[in-house]
């Protein structure tokens, strides 16, 4: 949902997001508002758009600094995430890719993506997720200006990972999902490697996944914020100690 003033030029003064993925659940994020126009009542209109968009669903969004309150007590999103937090890692200076492993542990394979992986891809996606997300996968893996690599293991797929050129024209990683933390990190070193022209990076981790957070550590790439995570009805199941890359901050759960 997209607000504009028609007065200068349609210009946008508030945004929000409601991305149904499933018919019980969805997921909410982006919700914005231009300063000037706070306390008018026209973020309340994009945000009841976007929940009248989901309906009686159950929903999930991750909470900036400063909002935990304002969604858990006001917002309709009492159930609040207490086993872990979603971190951002982010930099704008170079990197040092070289301190991740590049060993492949033995009987894996890690490969650039080709339409004929997607099918593995989704049935692994499927099984960490609980939905189909095919579709969805399809679009992430043909994005210009990005790469992804799928690891394979007795020719199941057991992870995968994306890097691409962020609006904000440095790398940036999601998601990166696999079984064990030895691939997640060969996976990691080699989309840096991937993209050499790119400067900075960012890739949003989850606290509870050590291994995750000490790959941003090796490559020194600091924290700068923490996003807890909040549901409208009840919290959704997924293994995190797979997920080292979430997908997006805004528009997926995971």
């Amino acid at each position: 949902m997209i607000l504009h003033d028609c007065r200068v030029g349609r210009e946008v003064i508030a945004v929000c997001a409601a991305v149904l993925h499933r018919p019980d659940f969805a997921f909410v994020g982006l919700y914005c508002c231009l300063e000037k126009y706070r306390g008018r009542g026209v973020g309340k209109k994009v945000w009841d758009a976007c929940m009248e968009h989901i309906g009686t669903r159950n929903a999930g969004l991750d909470a900036v600094p400063g909002t935990l309150e304002l969604y858990r007590d006001k917002g309709g999103f009492p159930i609040v995430e207490t086993r872990w937090n979603c971190v951002m890692n982010e930099t704008e200076n170079p990197i040092n890719h070289e301190a991740l492993s590049d060993k492949v542990p033995i009987g894996v394979t890690i490969e650039p993506f080709q339409d004929a992986f997607l099918a593995s891809m989704s049935e692994y996606d499927l099984a960490l997720m609980g939905y189909d997300r095919k579709l969805a996968l399809r679009l992430n893996c043909k994005e210009a200006d990005s790469k992804t690599l799928v690891a394979f293991k007795d020719g199941k797929c057991v992870g995968f990972g994306t890097i691409k050129t962020s609006c904000h024209k440095c790398r940036q990683v999601g998601p990166l999902f696999a079984d064990d933390a030895a691939v997640a990190e060969v996976i990691l070193k080699r989309l840096i490697v991937s993209l050499p022209n790119v400067k900075g990076f960012a890739m949003m981790t989850i606290n509870s996944n050590c291994p995750a957070n000490d790959f941003m550590k090796k490559i020194g790439c600091p924290v700068t914020e923490e996003y807890p995570r909040l549901y409208r009805k009840e919290k959704i199941e997924v293994d995190t100690n797979k997920v080292f890359a979430q997908w997006d901050l805004n528009f997926s759960p995971h």
